[in-house]
């Protein structure tokens, strides 16, 4: 996969999305402070779109990032279309209600959904398939990042690795390791 794994930059300076091209972003945090930041930069360039399938768009912290570039945020404020998703099933026509336009589509915590335990996984892999299949047709005319967790659902991963399958770059900082090893006493 072009791009290699790691940030290839500081985490504060994503580079802009390639044209037709679709970017994983694998962090901890899909919303957080790298997240606002790259999509206020993107919205002080034109128009895009971001889907939040995560419950995790950062409109505050995207609001402080545009008023520190400009006097008035609101005209790059209104650049973006946030759509949200709260189910898997609501992923899939989110994505398929998106119309194929020349600008950036970002997506937040797109596999959130997709790990309740109440959708059978077989029904969840048919979601995501066509969730994938809509993802390729928005990127045949703009970039996509997706930007999410890793899998809470160890039978699940398989969903991310589809997703990373397709990518055409991927950044992955390190995640801090869940089991540190405690220091021994002296």
């Amino acid at each position: 996969m072009p791009g290699g794994r790691g940030y290839p930059v500081g985490m504060d300076d994503l580079p802009l999305p390639a044209p037709r091209s679709l970017t994983v972003l694998l962090t901890p945090d899909p919303g957080g402070d790298v997240l606002a930041r790259f999509i206020a930069g993107l919205a002080l360039r034109g128009p895009l779109t971001v889907l939040d399938g995560g419950n995790c768009f950062p409109g505050y912290r995207l609001l402080q990032y545009l008023r520190l570039q400009v006097p008035d945020p609101g005209p790059a404020a209104r650049r973006i279309v946030v759509r949200r998703a709260f189910t898997c099933h609501q992923v899939l026509s989110l994505l398929e209600g998106t119309p194929s336009l020349p600008e950036p589509h970002i997506l937040l915590d797109p596999l959130a959904t997709f790990q309740d335990e109440q959708i059978p996984l077989a029904e969840a892999g048919r979601l995501w398939d066509g969730c994938l299949r809509q993802v390729e047709r928005l990127q045949a005319l703009a970039p996509v990042l997706a930007a999410l967790a890793p899998p809470s659902r160890p039978e699940r991963a398989d969903f991310l690795e589809r997703l990373l399958a397709r990518a055409d770059r991927l950044y992955a900082p390190a995640l801090p390791d869940p089991h540190p090893l405690q220091p021994a006493l002296l």
